[in-house]
């Protein structure tokens, strides 16, 4: 899995770009997702046009937008990236906002063929750079219904005419839209549709050019079940941006922070879960910038450390199951709640052959029908053989096993499991046993 954090959540200066760079190449972060929406946009664009028009300005006291000042602006960028060997994957090209509202019908085709040119330039741009994933949002702007399949066709068969080189992917991503100042549904945000428009337009080019790129924060906007949206899609989707918000204002969140009654109100159960259906090993990218801009620049540098584990989380629980299959046998490190969901959950799929505990209370007891044993029966284990934490202490048990010489280990969280144990057992009766 290839984690990513985007572009705009670590602050980029245009004049000094390195830093964020090698900030975020320092903690282990894998990559960024290239934003083209710091360059430029289509909306950005037709906006300065209409405001000349309207001002009759002319010759030298027109506003301009200089091609060669966003020239100097990319290529002192991306030259960062290239000394620093960190090199952007995944690219998104400029977005439209959903909430746009313009005077006329003439205004909104304009804008879309704008769109459609920068969006050409641009991917021209990401194939120079090495991306071969692209991120490219829907037309919608001045579509009405029943208009967006053949709009959007058109459009996304032009962009695949511009691709020169044979792995690019072309990413068509959800959202909502605007409907009288409520957010909902919007293009793409049926996962069974969004699939059919994929497969229909790779059988169009004869290739696998399109895939999906799911954002989680949008699903949240429109109300809808995350996994039931990954199991529409299925392998098409390639890239997931992880983003959280309170289900009402577009927001970039880090996961986990809009909390209410100390619990996210994100439904990231449904999330995980789906993408662990999937066998999910494409990109994630963490999309934060409304969390890191609220801090102010001398501490923002602080919060990478915090994303890349966030990122390393999700991994993990994406990858849970992933992981049980590394090893020929199993031995569990932990006799209490945990376990038990392990039990529970994966208990037939993957049996461990014991599990053992710090409580020497515990040892030659059985939990769940399970014999507990001491820690140092793990020096037994027969090879290709790992052991699994059920245990809250994750650091302080790795370190412990580190420190016996066992180096095949992995890690159990019932945080998002298909299913629970609900009759929990209680810190004393786990003292008295």
């Amino acid at each position: 899995m290839k984690k990513i954090c985007a572009m705009a959540s670590s602050i980029f200066c245009f004049d000094k770009p390195a830093q964020s760079i090698k900030e975020l190449k320092a903690v282990g972060i894998d990559s960024v997702m290239f934003d083209y929406s710091l360059f430029c946009s289509a909306e950005g664009l037709l906006y300065q046009r209409e405001w000349v028009k309207e001002a009759g300005l002319t010759g030298d006291e027109k506003p301009k937008w200089k091609p060669e000042k966003i020239e100097r602006y990319y290529r002192k960028v991306t030259e960062a990236f290239r000394e620093q060997d960190f090199l952007p994957s995944i690219a998104r090209l400029p977005f439209t906002n959903v909430q746009i509202h313009l005077e006329d019908l003439g205004q909104y085709e304009e804008l879309n063929r704008l769109t459609l040119r920068i969006g050409r330039d641009c991917i021209g741009a990401c194939e120079e750079l090495g991306c071969k994933y692209v991120i490219i949002q829907p037309l919608f702007a001045g579509l009405a219904r029943g208009q967006e399949w053949e709009a959007n066709r058109e459009f996304y068969l032009a962009l695949a005419g511009t691709c020169r080189k044979a792995d690019t992917k072309l990413l068509l991503i959800n959202q909502c839209k605007d409907w009288n100042g409520h957010l909902v549904r919007g293009v793409c945000s049926d996962g069974a549709q969004a699939a059919s428009w994929i497969d229909e337009l790779n059988r169009a080019v004869g290739t696998e050019r399109f895939g999906f790129c799911l954002d989680v924060g949008e699903c949240n906007l429109c109300g809808q079940n995350m996994q039931n949206m990954v199991s529409a899609l299925g392998g098409r989707v390639q890239a997931v941006i992880l983003a959280e918000n309170d289900g009402h204002r577009q927001a970039k969140l880090l996961p986990f922070t809009n909390a209410y009654r100390r619990s996210s109100t994100m439904d990231w159960l449904s999330v995980i879960r789906g993408l662990r259906e999937l066998s999910y090993d494409g990109c994630l990218i963490l999309e934060t910038v409304d969390t890191t801009v609220a801090f102010s620049p001398l501490l923002q540098p602080y919060l990478y450390p915090l994303y890349k584990a966030v990122l390393d989380y999700f991994e993990m629980q994406v990858h849970m199951e992933r992981d049980l299959k590394r090893f020929g046998h199993i031995a569990l490190f932990g006799a209490g709640n945990m376990c038990r969901n392990y039990l529970k959950c994966y208990g037939e799929k993957y049996p461990p052959l014991f599990t053992c505990d710090n409580n020497p209370k515990l040892w030659g007891t059985e939990f769940e029908g399970l014999a507990v044993k001491d820690p140092e029966e793990l020096r037994n284990l027969p090879e290709n053989s790992g052991v699994i934490i059920c245990n809250i202490f994750y650091r302080e048990i790795e370190a412990q096993l580190r420190s016996m010489g066992i180096t095949n280990i992995g890690y159990f969280n019932d945080e998002y499991m298909p299913s629970f144990y609900f009759d929990r057992l209680k810190r004393e009766e786990m003292d008295e046993e």
